[in-house]
């Protein structure tokens, strides 16, 4: 009955936070919170009175996680944050108290801003090429469009990915444009094309982290798996740039794993960190473009996925313990989130693949314990495949997927408003029905951290609530 209430009230305050202010006609929470950035900001009467209710739910939080009121009113300066706790607050008003937790639109979108790339990748999920077709992608002025549709439906991160997005020059102008409107900006990218121009066009531009693909510590390994002689050589120098020349707020190196790397992960994540890296993720083989070609030769065991996640779990407790070294996370991989929960006894797991549910995680700025335990009290309502949940993928077209390898879209973002589609959207909506997942996967008691790539679902069974047949609990045990 406790959690009955708590859950009617949570929707009741998110119902009238969300609600338009009958007086200025901006939403409560919207124009309560411009205020924390602009102190000369007048509120019209109605919105003083949310404004003392927004102060009394701080204050009741404050004391629930053990986090000073000032600390809290400080973290809620900054627009990240702001556009993310207003989308969650609209989320719940939307869809009622969910778990995990549907956001009123995504909070992450990856766009994979053009087909083109020079690489050749055998694991490349979007079949991307030099000769890759490139008809009706999105032009400069679209692309402006499509950040306004964004911007103004309140998503918070935006990553550009590819193929290899540094082939189009306008990925400059772009991101400048989308970090202007309060959007934290990233770049995945292979890192051959990472010259010290480049990277100094980045930063201005705005980006704020980068990402940087590499598969093995020789050569061999790389270029053979990104089917291009010098690939590594080029990016292993494209990294040490970053690191040396940019000014990034944080530098993560990733991996595919795959039969040809899987004895190295340890010893290419210890070269990451040499090279100034700051965060490592182990990427799983995806069974879709290129990859899905390829899948049955080069994909793991049960157990090698399991010492791959041994050692992920063993460099992640190091650095939290000792308060430095590079973080390590699993994507593709949701259960890495139980492994680490029940090897830590609840002390250490992931959350959405990129955050740690750890009190001391020292993270990139100086909120790092405050949102931790943020994380690690809410991890319930957050955890597992974010797809649909609170991360969308966007085509080179503008089509909005569930996430980046899926084969269906859900409208397009030049001509739909992205909160409609994402509210609306038949698909997305059974994606989002949890409860209801299918064999293994809906039998696990982990759901609330893990629940399976969902996607792995849908190839295995052709439903989204299907069970993850990558799951190497579901093998082992």
């Amino acid at each position: 009955m406790e959690i009955k209430a708590s859950y009617y009230f949570a929707k009741k305050l998110s119902d009238y936070l969300a609600e338009k202010c009958d007086t200025c006609g901006k939403d409560r929470i919207s124009s309560v919170f411009s205020q924390l950035l602009n102190r000369k900001k007048i509120l019209c009467s109605s919105c003083k009175i949310t404004r003392h209710i927004i102060n009394t739910v701080i204050q009741f939080l404050s004391l629930h996680l053990r986090i000073s009121k000032e600390r809290l009113l400080k973290l809620l300066e900054k627009p990240l944050y702001q556009r993310t706790i207003i989308n969650l607050v609209k989320g719940i008003s939307t869809f009622g108290v969910m778990k995990p937790q549907p956001t009123n639109v995504p909070v992450v979108i990856v766009w994979n801003f053009t087909n083109q790339c020079n690489l050749n990748c055998l694991h490349c999920h979007q079949d991307s090429g030099e000769m890759a077709h490139n008809y009706n992608e999105l032009n400069t002025e679209q692309g402006f469009k499509v950040i306004d549709n964004m911007a103004n439906a309140g998503i918070s991160v935006l990553t550009f990915s590819g193929g290899e997005p540094l082939l189009r020059p306008d990925l400059f102008e772009l991101a400048h444009y989308a970090s202007s409107n309060d959007l934290l900006c990233t770049v995945a990218t292979n890192g051959t094309l990472l010259t010290h121009k480049v990277v100094d066009k980045l930063t201005k531009a705005g980006i704020q982290r980068i990402e940087i693909g590499l598969d093995g510590i020789r050569p061999e390994i790389h270029d053979g798996f990104r089917n291009t002689p010098g690939a590594f050589e080029k990016t292993v120098e494209g990294i040490k740039i970053c690191a040396e020349n940019g000014n990034f707020q944080e530098i993560a190196v990733t991996a595919t794993l795959n039969k040809l790397n899987v004895q190295e992960i340890p010893k290419i994540i210890e070269f990451a960190e040499t090279l100034g890296a700051t965060r490592f993720y182990l990427n799983r083989l995806i069974p879709a473009g290129r990859g899905a070609r390829i899948f049955d030769m080069y994909d793991v065991t049960s157990q090698e996925k399991f010492e791959a996640l041994k050692y992920l779990y063993e460099k992640l407790s190091k650095s939290i313990t000792q308060g430095n070294g590079i973080k390590v996370y699993a994507r593709g991989m949701t259960y890495y989130g139980r492994y680490s929960y029940t090897r830590s006894q609840g002390k250490i797991f992931t959350v959405g693949e990129a955050l740690s549910g750890y009190d001391n995680l020292p993270e990139f700025d100086e909120f790092s314990n405050e949102f931790s335990k943020i994380v690690h009290r809410f991890a319930s309502g957050f955890g597992g495949c974010t797809a649909g949940i609170t991360y969308a993928g966007l085509t080179a077209q503008g089509d909005l997927q569930p996430c980046v390898p899926a084969p269906q879209t859900t409208g397009n973002l030049l001509k739909d408003d992205l909160e409609n589609i994402w509210v609306n959207s038949r698909l997305l909506n059974h994606i989002r029905k949890r409860n209801k997942l299918k064999g293994h996967c809906g039998n696990c008691q982990f759901n609330f951290l893990c629940g399976g790539c969902r996607f792995t679902g849908f190839v295995g069974s052709g439903d989204w609530l299907g069970p993850d047949v990558s799951c190497p609990y579901n093998h082992h045990t």
